[in-house]
């Protein structure tokens, strides 16, 4: 909706002295009304406001009665205010700003049409701070401001009051700071602290931009670590660091140091034993994955500059068995495209796209003002890549969450064939040379879970008693089964144009616990293997940037091979850890072959390098029952079976620290249970997360936890009824030395 004010489209917007005979007041909003603004969306409402609205907190630093306000019906809403032009008469601009810290949220000026500022808030408050404007190089010109509110969710609203022309700087903040070194080291160490506000900064040698400006969370009150900007390759020139926005109380900047060394804790509490973690910075959904030349390779959502979201690159790690992982550099950065979201890789091995036979070809979603399809390909066994140079290859359409394409090659019609997440719904594409791509059909209308967006597709064939079925993966974000993020599945026929899904009582997920998410499948398997490799993110949005370790954030779950299983109920896709990463037939420890106590103990060359629990439980007509992953201090994950409610239960509520967020510790984790006489589990236990199959992974739950002390017993509680038994416990390590 547009609403616009009855005023002459050439007329100069009024400035009135204020006190300070030195300043112009460009507007206060203190008329009460938007008389000098035009009006888009709903976000701003009628008139200014007279400070918070309903669900809003107390708004602190406001000038006078009134200001700009866009939390009208809630964050969801969007809007922009621009005003009539105003002639440049003084030296800068200052105003107060508050609300979101998205770059979604913001004011700025512009001349001639043009945009020369434009200003976020830095923090998420509803405390209105001091920012400033050079404006020199544009006096005695005609400007105009827009105050834009364009971000749903979560601080997706904007506060602006007392606009002003003035030949005084006021803010403390300075805009575009810059501070220059002579390289002579490999490194420039920058100091981070992850409740900072996010900082734009651009690299220059020689007065020219490298890459695309990151935002970087770079220390304000105190260093919790470093993390390295490589210089290395301008060794003897002079480079520049231009930051957005500096502080003048800042400790960061001051502190930025040159050094040939980068030291980061791989020991650290909460680092996992076997699990894969980036070796420093915020790593989520696992991209690229393709098995070549001998190599698992493993790219993925990754912020080199902090352990929190942000500048998405795609990290890369190389396995020979998905375990043991070797940390390669940066494979794809982003551009003047956007940032690199999530996709995949496919090996040519016909050369379809002429980049050169065997070429690794990654296919990633540029994240810029809109999502589009790029790709970049290697010859070299994925060391290096070079983008297409006539990326997109997919424009948007005019789709707001248009994402994560995973492509596969598809035999019986010699196509490639690309799934793609397009809102509430994965388009399916074709291609034969994988850079002209035309759509198929789509799927998804009134099937499945959809109260989230719809993430990283992959279609991908099993076979199931001698047939061919195919499963279609689907993440969702929220609208899993126990809050936040997961993975939802459909099983059905692909004939090359359309997925037809069975029936089946959906939505199916694939692991019902909270921390399995954004999963995919590796390409290029040789057929002599035959399996259908996956790994997910361990990690769920509700708390994702705020877990408690150090200077990394996240890791993947164990790799699992997927089968096609009969549940007693219905076909489902199990998962099941990789044989390359333990098996209890291979030198495992039987600790007891039937139960005779009900705590068994857990030592520490086990506890201190990750462990995996089996053992068979037999109900023998009890129809609740469970039992406990515990330490001595008493923190437990509480695990129950209720056969009559058909309902296993993961309770991590006192399983250690979980104060770091307040929907972390979700009182019930449930998933659906089919009664039967007996349960094989398996459970997985690293430093800071458990992965439970029951039935060969008929049903899997994965959770992470963290523990203050690791967790030691394994306890059985059998409500004083002997008749229950538990059978072959074994406890064995994982292979990761």
């Amino acid at each position: 909706m547009r609403k616009s004010f009855l005023y002459s489209s050439f007329s100069l917007l009024a400035l009135t002295s204020c006190d300070n005979k030195d300043s112009l007041i460009i507007e206060d909003f203190e008329s009460g009304s938007f008389e000098n603004w035009t009006m888009e969306g709903d976000a701003f409402g009628e008139t200014p406001e007279k400070g918070a609205l309903p669900g809003q907190q107390p708004l602190v630093g406001l000038e006078g009665k009134f200001l700009a306000n866009s939390f009208h019906n809630g964050d969801d809403s969007r809007g922009t205010l621009t005003s009539k032009p105003f002639r440049i008469e003084r030296d800068y601009i200052n105003f107060l700003i508050g609300g979101g810290m998205s770059q979604d949220t913001y004011i700025e000026l512009l001349v001639n049409g043009q945009s020369v500022h434009k200003t976020h808030n830095l923090i998420e408050s509803e405390t209105l701070q001091l920012m400033s404007w050079d404006v020199k190089a544009y006096k005695g010109l005609e400007a105009t401001l827009r105050i834009v509110d364009n971000q749903r969710g979560s601080w997706g609203h904007i506060l602006v009051d007392a606009i002003e022309q003035s030949n005084q700087y006021k803010s403390n903040i300075m805009e575009n700071y810059t501070l220059s070194y002579d390289i002579s080291k490999k490194y420039l160490l920058l100091p981070i602290e992850d409740n900072a506000p996010e900082n734009t900064v651009q690299l220059l040698v020689n007065g020219e931009k490298i890459g695309t400006a990151q935002n970087i969370r770079l220390a304000r009150t105190h260093i919790q670590y470093w993390l390295p900007l490589s210089v290395e390759a301008y060794k003897g020139k002079k480079i520049s660091l231009v930051f957005g926005q500096a502080t003048k109380s800042d400790i960061g900047i001051n502190q930025i140091k040159p050094s040939d060394t980068f030291d980061y804790n791989y020991q650290e509490t909460y680092r996992p034993n076997y699990h894969f973690t980036p070796p420093y910075g915020w790593m989520n959904d696992p991209n690229g994955m393709v098995y070549h030349n001998g190599e698992y390779h493993l790219f993925y959502q990754y912020n080199p500059y902090g352990a929190r979201w942000g500048n998405m690159h795609w990290g890369h790690a190389v396995s020979e068995d998905m375990i043991h992982w070797r940390h390669l550099p940066v494979a794809i950065a982003p551009d003047e495209l956007g940032t690199i979201f999530s996709g995949s890789a496919v090996v040519d091995k016909h050369n379809t796209a002429g980049f050169g036979k065997g070429a690794i070809v990654a296919f990633y979603t540029s994240a810029g003002r809109q999502q589009t399809q790029s790709i970049a390909y290697s010859l070299d066994n994925g060391r290096t890549f070079t983008k297409y140079a006539h990326n997109p290859v997919i424009p948007n359409p005019g789709i707001e969450d248009f994402r994560d394409p995973k492509v596969f090659w598809y035999a019986p019609q010699n196509k490639w064939i690309m799934s793609l997440a397009t809102s509430q719904t994965i388009t399916f594409y074709t291609s034969k040379n994988l850079k002209q791509w035309e759509k198929l059909s789509e799927f998804g209308e009134n099937i499945g879970a959809h109260t989230g967006v719809w993430e990283c597709p992959d279609l991908f064939p099993l076979v199931y008693e001698g047939k061919t079925k195919w499963v279609l993966f689907v993440s969702i974000n929220p609208g899993g089964p126990n809050g936040g993020n997961a993975t939802q599945y459909f099983i059905g026929d692909f004939d090359g144009t359309t997925f037809t899904p069975d029936p089946l009582p959906y939505p199916l997920w694939i692991d019902y616990g909270r921390d399995n998410y954004a999963g995919v499948t590796w390409s290029n398997i040789p057929e002599s293997d035959g399996r259908r490799l996956f790994l997910g993110w361990m990690n769920n949005w509700d708390y994702g940037n705020v877990v408690p370790t150090h200077n990394f954030r996240s890791a993947m779950t164990l790799p699992r091979e997927l089968r096609l299983a009969h549940n007693g109920e219905y076909m489902v896709v199990a998962s099941f850890p990789v044989k390359e990463v333990g098996d209890e037939k291979n030198g495992a420890s039987i600790i007891m072959d039937k139960l005779t106590e009900d705590t068994l103990h857990i030592g520490p060359d086990y506890y201190n390098n990750g462990y995996v629990l089996s053992f068979t439980i037999k109900p023998n007509g009890l129809s609740i029952f469970d039992f406990t992953l515990q330490n001595n201090k008493g923190e437990k994950i509480i695990y129950t079976f209720d056969t009559d409610k058909k309902t296993f239960i993961v309770d991590r509520t006192q399983s250690g620290l979980a104060d770091f967020s307040s929907n972390f510790a979700t009182p019930l984790i449930k998933a659906p249970l089919t009664k039967k006489d007996s349960y094989t589990i398996h459970i997985w236990v690293d430093k800071a997360s458990t992965e439970v199959f029951v039935n060969g992974g008929e049903l899997a739950q994965t959770n992470i936890a963290f523990p203050t002390e690791p967790y030691n017993q394994l306890k059985f509680d059998l409500r004083g009824n002997i008749a229950i038994s538990v059978d072959n416990i074994t406890l064995y390590k994982v292979k990761h030395d």
